[in-house]
């Protein structure tokens, strides 16, 4: 089914910047030597208007289509399209080795090159999760034709002398209970599961294996499919259909048109797209009150709770965005009058627990418990604000607690905190339990009918985050009622 390259450690941490600084330079001198010089291979194409064959308009194409590519593609691509331009050594996924000849997105079928439209979508709407950004309207349809004639004509020309023969997607089916189940039975009779997991989170044993890897035998990991912001070939029931009868060529991915029928692949398309997470902001998030404090993840109290969605990002280096491997973390709460549990809950493909082998898997909630700030944004560095830090960690299974006054923390000699968490079918959930004031005057006060700011951490260990390598969210609030 539907595979992605991992994003482990996107940017390696020895030699990022050095490597970054040489790449930036590189990048401006190409961009100012376009700007001077007419490549060697633009004037060698060059045919002056009148002579046999020769068209003026089609050689400035040429020029521009070049130009183009080279200061918006090159770099990842590399000047002769193979993939390995400046970002190569620092950027996983890696980019498109265009001289392979072989395309994952597309409406063709496996083997057939991408059509104009194609190479449109792709540009505009960027690739989620890798370094591909969406350039929207920052080019327009007739530069990214350019650049796509530039690719077609230098890096892969003998693909391109295939016919092409889209297929003709029309409207989507209505979504009905009995079409959305009919999609569910054909996901759980067909190997979708063996990759993708039994609830299409991408924890499915398969995919895990270590010859799971892609045509450039690069180890890739299946995708999860309930967070419709990651999907590289996006998230409609129509570009799920497309994504079913295509396959990703490159990737065990393949086309499933010859197994089932229209209607089926409709189906299936439906059920995957019911099965996405959609986000709720949710602040200030209401804490309800209950009798006791739930004794499990799995109480059925968390199922009535209110929740709120928060979306985890990398933080920035130099304009750089580290791409974490969580992107988003769900906030539930309850509280009894005098101890409250916050449970934080987000999807892992695979818990990374061990001391030894890994760095385990994380979670940190940062309380602003005394604010002399009108920001109080953690990594502000203002030491006037003091923040009470809960941390878990997978290793230990345990809480511990820290104070941070700008960018420095130390650990509390005595915790208040406590956890409890569980993993299953590739979701965490972390529960953290405490009452609702104490001692120390470090410690955040949940006061009924007071928001509280409060902001995440979340780190996968597998993906070697850590430190300022964790995905953090924004500030959101909490009241007590």
């Amino acid at each position: 089914m539907i595979q992605e390259k991992q994003n482990k450690g996107l940017f390696s941490v020895k030699g990022f910047f050095l490597i970054l600084l040489i790449s930036l330079l590189l990048f401006l001198f190409e961009i100012v030597m376009h700007d001077i010089v007419v490549p060697e291979a633009v004037a060698a194409a060059e045919i002056s208007e009148g002579e046999e064959g020769g068209n003026i308009e089609q050689s400035d194409d040429y020029k521009r289509g070049k130009k183009l590519y080279d200061g918006f593609c090159s770099t990842c691509h590399g000047e002769n399209g193979d993939g390995k331009g400046h970002a190569y050594s620092f950027t996983i996924p890696k980019a498109r080795d265009f001289t392979s000849g072989i395309f994952k997105f597309r409406s063709t079928p496996s083997g057939q090159p991408p059509t104009d439209e194609d190479f449109i979508r792709i540009t505009k709407r960027g690739n989620p999760g890798t370094a591909m950004p969406a350039y929207g309207e920052k080019i327009s349809d007739d530069d990214i034709m350019l650049i796509a004639d530039y690719i077609k004509q230098e890096f892969a020309p003998e693909l391109f002398k295939i016919e092409q023969t889209p297929y003709v997607i029309g409207d989507p089916p209505v979504a009905t209970p009995e079409f959305i189940s009919q999609g569910r039975e054909i996901y759980e009779k067909s190997d979708c599961a063996d990759c993708h997991g039994n609830y299409g989170r991408g924890d499915g044993e398969k995919g895990w294996k270590e010859d799971m890897k892609d045509a450039w035998g690069d180890r890739i990991y299946p995708t999860d499919l309930t967070l419709p912001w990651q999907l590289r070939n996006f998230a409609s029931v129509k570009d799920l259909f497309r994504s079913l009868i295509t396959g990703f060529d490159g990737t065990p991915m393949r086309s499933y048109k010859s197994d089932y029928s229209e209607d089926e692949l409709w189906a299936l398309a439906h059920y995957l797209r019911s099965i996405q997470i959609q986000r709720v902001s949710n602040s200030p998030l209401s804490i309800k009150k209950t009798n006791k404090i739930p004794a499990s993840t799995y109480d059925a109290v968390w199922s009535d709770a209110e929740f709120a969605d928060l979306v985890i990002g990398g933080k920035k280096l130099f304009g750089w965005s580290l791409v974490p491997r969580v992107t988003n973390a769900r906030l539930r709460g309850v509280h009894t009058g005098s101890q409250l549990a916050l449970m934080l809950e987000w999807n892992d493909k695979m818990p990374d627990r061990s001391k030894n082998k890994r760095t385990p898997d994380s979670a940190v909630m940062y309380f602003p418990s005394i604010i002399k700030d009108t920001d109080p944004w953690i990594d502000k560095g203002d030491r006037r604000t003091v923040f009470d830090v809960w941390k878990w960690n997978a290793a230990d299974d345990r809480a511990s607690e820290a104070v941070r006054k700008g960018s420095r923390e130390s650990k509390k000699k005595r915790t208040d905190v406590r956890t409890v968490s569980s993993y299953k079918d590739g979701v965490y959930r972390v529960m953290f339990i405490r009452d609702k004031s104490t001692k120390t005057a470090a410690d955040i006060t949940f006061d009924i009918g007071k928001e509280i700011i409060y902001s995440l951490k979340i780190s996968d260990g597998d993906n070697e985050e850590q430190g300022d390598r964790g995905g953090v969210s924004g500030q959101r609030r909490i009241i007590l009622e």
